[in-house]
């Protein structure tokens, strides 16, 4: 919960600050007329398992989010929306380096796209950005508490957008008797499995249902699915968040929220000692806290 900590220590310091400063309370631009924004840093630390091909070889992905913040370089995950009546546009920005040990891939014993086997992975570095740009428009909304508050506590909205993505995965394995060079690059008794930057976009389609199960608290749901090969073979996407008020300062109202995030893709490109593939699930818990104005 360190994300969510930092922003109740930004509601405690932030006033004290602009007081010692001579501030007062911040000054923000006045938003349009009817759009809101917010913006939310986030951190979301998966379990990460499934299998890739890098230069014709095969590889299993296996790692736990022990692991993953062990072997984690840098990382910045943010999400930002404008919202104006039944219209959102939104934007979400994942970045990460990852240099493992060997914990990260692990070498299979057969491939069947370059003869031979592998040795031993030694090292493995991965690197990517995951970019969403979309919207969303709101189809129904409904008060599910019989009249208690006099607005709808409940909304329906059907989304649509497109997922960038770009990959960098190096794995570098020890030299065996039978190990098949072509396409690898030797260096002493260690051959290199360069991915090179492997890019495609992904449109997907999907759903979100936003319910208040009291003021200040809010459950998100949201479901997607893409790819249907015009990027990936296919991708899909799921996340559950439950968000609560934590303190207001000025114009601004600031939210923490955690929950579970899913997403998986099934890539793939090229043949024998060009073949790249990428079939990989990523889950587990995020959390982080939003700027709402």
């Amino acid at each position: 919960m360190r994300v969510t900590a930092l922003a109740s220590v930004a509601c405690v310091l932030l006033p004290a600050l602009a007081a010692a400063d001579g501030m007062g309370a911040p000054k923000l631009a006045p938003a349009p007329s009817g759009w809101t924004y917010q913006f939310t840093p986030y951190g979301w630390v998966p379990w990460v398992s499934g299998d890739a091909v890098v230069r014709g070889r095969s590889f299993s992905v296996e790692e736990t989010p022990v692991e993953v913040l062990e072997d984690l370089n840098f990382a910045w995950m943010s999400y930002q929306q404008a919202k104006n009546g039944p219209l959102t546009l939104f934007t979400d920005v994942i970045y990460a380096s990852v240099a493992s040990g060997g914990s990260f891939v692990t070498s299979k014993t057969f491939s069947p796209h370059v003869n031979g086997t592998l040795g031993a992975v030694l090292s493995a570095d991965y690197k990517y950005w995951i970019i969403e740009a979309g919207g969303t428009y709101e189809v129904a909304s409904w008060n599910s508490h019989g009249g208690r508050y006099a607005t709808p506590d409940t909304e329906l909205e059907l989304l649509a957008g497109g997922r960038y993505w770009h990959q960098e995965l190096d794995v570098a394995v020890a030299l065996a008797g039978t190990v098949n060079v072509d396409g690898l690059i030797v260096s002493g008794d260690r051959a290199f499995a360069h991915s090179g930057a492997q890019e495609w976009v992904d449109p997907f389609v999907g759903a979100r249902i936003r319910f208040q199960p009291a003021r200040g608290e809010e459950v998100v749901v949201r479901g997607d699915v893409g790819g249907f090969g015009a990027g990936s073979k296919f991708s899909w996407q799921g996340l559950a968040t439950y968000n609560w008020q934590i303190c207001t300062h000025g114009p601004m109202l600031i939210d923490g929220y955690a929950g579970w995030r899913a997403l998986y893709v099934d890539y793939e490109t090229g043949a024998g000692v060009e073949r790249y593939e990428f079939n990989v699930l990523q889950q587990g818990p995020v959390m982080g806290f939003t700027g709402r104005f």
